[in-house]
């Protein structure tokens, strides 16, 4: 039983692998220094504009920064979802 619990946590605690790419640096040192860095896929388009709002104080991301983190999740998110990120 608590072998099976384990495996449970640590899929639950697993992260998507990132797409190696301009901004993948930037992106895991601002958004993975508190938690994982999340794969674009995993966050809907309005879970992105809510995230990037908050996040932008909280990670004291600068304008150039949000957009090159923009820049970097746009391709996986528009396959993913069919749209590009809010706020553009």
């Amino acid at each position: 039983m608590a072998s099976l619990l384990l495996v449970f946590l640590f899929a639950a605690c697993a992260s998507v692998p990132l797409p190696e790419r301009e901004g993948v640096v930037l992106y895991r040192k601002k958004c993975g220094a508190c938690h994982r860095p999340y794969a674009p896929t995993e966050i809907r388009a309005a879970g992105w504009d809510k995230t990037f709002a908050e996040m932008k104080n909280r990670a004291r991301l600068t304008p150039e920064e949000i957009e090159t983190i923009r820049r970097y999740l746009e391709p996986d998110f528009a396959s993913a979802h069919g749209a590009t990120l809010p706020g553009r």
